[in-house]
């Protein structure tokens, strides 16, 4: 009888062992979290300019600059190699090439960096064709303390800090007749070149000033001349480069007579 009772309250023993460990086994949870894949892109551009970010040829995110002129941006993506395009548009609607990081590769469950990035400058000209002796006002907008370098048919013709994210230029001489090219970048210490800006061309027409069919004189002919071009917004009609042919254009010409 003691043997029973004995075998029995072993019995009962282990299975209240067994149970108090399949409860406690049944109780354990393990949570974790894996981090995305991410790369995060950062530099210098104009004051609230908007960047365009691609990867790989498709637009993953767009941001605004600080008034400061500094952007960053961190994207979600996949590990692996990749290829980013980054371009903007100033304040005034001006736009920049591609400033392009080709083959980054992206470890998994990490970030990758892609820092320093300093945006090219815009650029516009205030007037396309001129006149010899005439002038043209180059500028843009550029990341403040920037310093912008301007190049004239391959030769630097001005450089300068900029201020405020604005910059300009008057070019007065040192122009070819014909055609001329100019663009503009930046440097900045501890930053690596920007790239180029687009390339703008500018014409200047080997007469005088209202000379409209160049041949020395400002008479009748360039008259005619002005009045076939009258309303539209022809460059050989429009002497002061404002866009229309009209009584502005028709007052320096008579300023310019010659007879």
């Amino acid at each position: 009888m003691i043997k029973k009772l004995t075998c029995s309250l072993l019995i009962v023993s282990l299975s209240f062992v067994f149970c108090l460990v399949q409860a406690r086994a049944a109780d354990v949870t393990v949570t974790g979290t894996v981090p995305p894949t991410t790369v995060t892109l950062s530099g210098r551009a104009p004051a609230s300019s908007t960047i365009t970010i691609r990867e790989d040829g498709s637009v993953v995110a767009t941001t605004v600059t600080s008034v400061a002129g500094t952007f960053i941006r961190t994207i979600t993506s996949t590990s692996g190699l990749h290829n980013y395009s980054l371009t903007l548009v100033d304040t005034a609607g001006r736009s920049t090439p591609a400033t392009n990081f080709n083959n980054i590769t992206l470890p998994a469950h990490g970030d990758t960096p892609i820092s320093n990035i300093l945006m090219p400058p815009t650029i516009a000209l205030s007037k396309n064709t001129i006149y010899k002796g005439d002038s043209t006002l180059i500028y843009g907008q550029a990341s403040s303390g920037s310093t912008v370098h301007v190049i004239l048919n391959g030769s630097q013709k001005f450089s300068g800090v900029v201020s405020g994210s604005s910059w300009q230029f008057t070019l007065s001489s040192g122009y070819n007749f014909g055609n001329n090219s100019i663009y503009a970048y930046l440097t900045r210490a501890g930053y690596a070149n920007s790239v180029n800006s687009y390339t703008l061309n500018l014409k200047v027409n080997n007469c005088r000033r209202s000379d409209l069919n160049c041949d020395g004189f400002v008479n009748l002919t360039d008259f005619s001349i002005l009045l076939y071009h009258w309303g539209t917004n022809h460059a050989i009609g429009d002497i002061n480069g404002d866009g229309t042919v009209g009584l502005i254009d028709f007052s320096i010409m008579m300023f310019d007579w010659t007879g």
